[in-house]
């Protein structure tokens, strides 16, 4: 390929020199949209807030792009000779300079082989570091498609460079199998099964920014969604799609998918495995159909003029029919009680002597009913609006109310493990049980509370609920991910489910549900799975997308050696799992397995890890209260804060998805244990890229 190390910078140069003009006519832009007078008018202010967004995303596009504009460049068999890089980029005169790597033309970069050279010549990588006076061309590679040259790993080659305690891009090194995945179609179920050190998580990040370049229009309304097992892996992607020029997307945890409500508290595995399950679906649907209570003997009130009301059972039933089993509870309330009100207004007609067929004497009378406070009551009573929340806590804490719902569903073993005391905290897996509840109940938005209500009835608020119309909540201002982060109801044009092997059936249920369109990547390794209630295959996980799943399997790892691949897969074997295959294509030290005093780990720690890398420390979650004690001070960090300090201190659970340049494993046997099938140790030893230490701990 024509140029060298020498021409590649001078058109970086160049490249650069027209990006930073494309951010000072960005921010000029900005600028001015923002300063410029307004008409008043709503709809000029909604227009102006859009033309801002879209500018912001664009600075933000190509301020991501600085660090490494541009990484690769194409020579075609017909003379074409294109450079690929980040974003796209037009000269002054409208000709392209750069191609984005998601566009269609970019594809040969990552698809070629000799096989199929799909018109290319040669493909060149650009090898590029930051440096003071902006991005340095280090080296270049260049590979030939007649076969005389041999193709580089890059994959294996960006391995060895330390850990930044970020997850980065690998737009330069992405390999053919990858980009197969990350330009799959959007109207599909992609499954990416691998173990660890595939580049599931990377390739599924990747896929997402291709997804908004490829269907900017669909997903830019609908936005993407990514849900990731932990906090600590949250933090530890953020960058990788902003640094792709993408910031519209929403990053969870599956605790966080019920606004509101939040948590870090767990269930041991029995009550874990109870409330994971699917059955729970149907206890809860149970206990808010019981909510529903039709007197058996009918209804009579007389108001505090002096009006009698009665209704017969019969007349209850003909109100309530065909309507809780067609909608929502809340939006079944309002039409069963506007029935109800109609069917009185008729009987206290008949009993006074008027035409019940009067519609305004009867509406007269509906009116009066409505201001009364004892037959507010006694009709809410008949359908009692509720929240999420009080459905939840009552069946885990309420003898009755559990054995009711769960009648026929669940053993009473099952049901005796669920109870609690109603002073504990939520934990994890109540969350999707709170998410299904909210979405059979529909929403409710109760009225101010009327002081002169009677003591018993404030709680349930029953005098006030009557005839509240289900709304959602009104809509601000504010970035996509901003508005759809706090609204249950969105549906994402796209949700990507990262250590998707960690979900229960309920959490499945609560992940569908803002994927009603089945558009999804799913990353995982079921052989890695240690929740109990964690599906067994994918086609489990996933039945109601059977027919759009397409299933790839990644086994090629760059990121563990071959040393730590063999002494992970033996732990895995001893704590009674299945190693899945992997293939690792790098060799480095032996394992150490090694005895250290408590006394003497944190310095153990200090000398295990390189200078320039990232070193973590994993431990059983038994240990790691302990583990605060011993290793204290500025080196060490937990929870969020665990990836800014220079040895991360974390559960298997919190390391999940993370790399590190060097790993310590706390007590592995005890690892092996924590959870059914070995997952734990088999994650944690998997973690480290260069260095593996398995530690027992000694007095």
């Amino acid at each position: 390929m024509p140029g060298s190390v020498k021409d590649e910078q001078t058109f970086v140069d160049s490249t650069q020199q027209l990006l930073d003009d494309h951010i000072a006519h960005l921010q000029s832009r900005i600028t001015a949209t923002t300063e410029a007078p307004g008409t008043g008018t709503g709809q000029d202010e909604l227009e102006r807030e859009a033309l801002l967004d879209n500018l912001h995303q664009q600075l933000h596009a190509a301020q991501a792009a600085r660090k490494r504009v541009c990484f690769g460049r194409l020579r075609f068999t017909n003379g074409d000779d294109h450079h690929v890089g980040r974003i796209g980029m037009r000269d002054s005169n409208g000709d392209v300079v750069l191609l984005d790597w998601r566009a269609p033309q970019s594809a040969p970069f990552y698809q070629a082989t000799i096989k199929d050279p799909m018109g290319l010549k040669q493909r060149r990588r650009i090898a590029i570091k930051s440096a003071e006076h902006g991005p340095l061309v280090t080296h270049v590679d260049d590979e030939s498609f007649d076969g005389t040259d041999p193709v580089t790993n890059a994959g294996a080659a960006s391995m060895e460079a330390p850990r930044s305690g970020r997850m980065a891009d690998i737009l330069a090194t992405i390999a053919t199998d990858q980009d197969a995945i990350i330009r799959s179609p959007l109207d599909q179920v992609t499954v990416v099964q691998g173990g660890p050190g595939t580049g599931k998580t990377v390739v599924a990040l990747h896929r997402a920014a291709w997804l908004l370049y490829t269907h900017r229009e669909r997903l830019a309304r609908d936005g993407v969604l990514i849900v990731g097992p932990s906090n600590v892996f949250l933090h530890y992607i953020d960058q990788v799609l902003p640094s792709l020029g993408e910031t519209d997307v929403v990053l969870l945890t599956p605790s966080q998918l019920y606004p509101g409500v939040r948590t870090t508290a767990q269930d041991n595995q029995d009550v874990a495995r109870i409330k994971g399950d699917e059955r729970m679906s149907r206890v809860i649907a149970a206990a808010i159909a019981a909510r529903v209570r039709i007197p058996r003997h009918g209804l009579a009130v007389t108001t505090s003029t002096g009006m009698r009301i009665h209704l017969s059972n019969n007349d209850i039933e003909q109100c309530s029919k065909g309507i809780s089993r067609s909608r929502r509870f809340h939006e079944g309330r309002e039409p069963f009680l506007r029935r109800v009100l109609q069917q009185a207004a008729r009987n206290v007609a008949l009993d006074t002597g008027h035409d019940p067929d009067d519609d305004d004497y009867c509406q007269d009378l509906v009116a009066s009913m409505v201001e009364d406070p004892a037959v507010r009551r006694e009709f809410n009573l008949m359908w009692l609006p509720t929240t999420p929340e009080k459905v939840v806590h009552r069946l885990l804490t309420d003898v009755s109310t559990l054995a009711q719902a769960a009648q026929g569903i669940l053993s009473s073993r099952d049901q005796a493990l669920l109870l609690r005391d109603p002073a504990d905290p939520w934990t994890t897996d109540d969350l999707p049980l709170l998410d299904e509840a909210a979405d059979a109940l529909g929403t409710w938005t109760p009225p101010e509370h009327r002081s002169e209500e009677p003591a018993d009835y404030r709680e349930l608020q029953a005098s006030d609920a009557y005839l509240i119309k289900p709304q959602r909540s009104p809509g601000r201002s504010g970035s996509l991910a901003e508005r759809a982060i706090d609204d249950r109801e969105w549906v994402y044009g796209h949700v990507i489910v990262d250590e998707a092997q960690e979900l229960s059936a309920m959490a499945w249920r609560a992940i569908r549900r803002r994927a009603s369109r089945k558009s999804m990547t799913v990353v995982g390794d079921l052989q890695q799975s240690s929740h109990p209630a964690g599906p067994r295959s994918w086609e489990q996980a996933l039945s109601w997308a059977s027919t759009r799943m397409h299933l790839h399997t990644l086994t090629v790892t760059y990121r563990i050696t071959r040393q730590i691949a063999t002494a992970a897969s033996q732990l895995l074997l001893d704590a009674g799992g299945d190693p899945p295959a992997l293939t690792p294509i790098r060799d480095g030290s032996d394992v150490r397995v090694v005895a250290v005093g408590e006394a003497g780990l944190a310095d153990y720690a200090r000398a295990a890890g390189s200078a320039d890398g990232r070193t973590a420390v994993i431990a059983p979650d038994a240990v790691l209260p302990t583990l605060r004690e011993l290793l204290a001070g500025e080196d060490f960090g937990y929870d969020d804060e665990a990836l800014d300090a220079p040895i991360a201190v974390l559960s298997a659970q919190q390391s999940k998805g993370l790399e590190f340049d060097c790993v310590l494993v706390i007590d592995p046997t005890e690892l092996g244990r924590q959870h059914p099938r070995g997952a734990d140790v088999y994650v944690a030893a998997t973690r480290a890229t260069k260095d593996l230490h398995l530690v027992t701990l000694v007095p």
